[in-house]
């Protein structure tokens, strides 16, 4: 049974990792384009934390 739970485990990890993938891609544009234009990480959290 061990072999087993092993393999689907490993299995989710690399279903998420596929699903997670483009989503890390969005947060890697957007975070380009806010520096791209000169906004800092520190407006970034004071923007989140008020929105």
């Amino acid at each position: 049974m061990t072999p087993a739970l092993l393999i689907a485990r490993d299995c989710i990890i690399y279903w998420v990792n596929i699903w997670i993938a483009p989503v890390e891609c969005v947060f890697d544009v957007i975070e380009s384009e806010l520096a791209r234009r000169g906004v800092a990480p520190d407006e970034i959290d004071r923007l989140t934390r008020t929105a």
